[in-house]
């Protein structure tokens, strides 16, 4: 099972000082992702979610530097990557 979520930099990382002497707005939300499994489980048993379609690249582990870059640059309509690990 793979893991859910988007994380960015440690907590404390963030300047707060220099978002508010900027006049940043921050919103941020965590998702109960353990709560939401079951739901989610049972759309796809269901039929009403297919994963293989949220996926919209395959990036083989040794090409993770240039995956990262087709991700982060939005490059080729790439919206949800997964990492193939080596076929070892």
């Amino acid at each position: 099972m793979g893991v859910v979520g988007a994380y960015g930099p440690i907590p404390n990382a963030v300047k707060f000082g220099d978002a508010l002497n900027k006049g940043l707005t921050l919103r941020m939300n965590q998702t109960p992702v353990k709560r939401q499994w079951p739901r989610l489980f049972e759309h796809v048993r269901n039929g009403h979610l297919e994963p293989r379609e949220m996926v919209t690249h395959r990036i083989p582990l040794e090409e993770i530097a240039e995956g990262y870059h087709i991700f982060s640059a939005k490059l080729d309509g790439c919206i949800k990557p997964l990492v193939v690990p080596n076929a070892a």
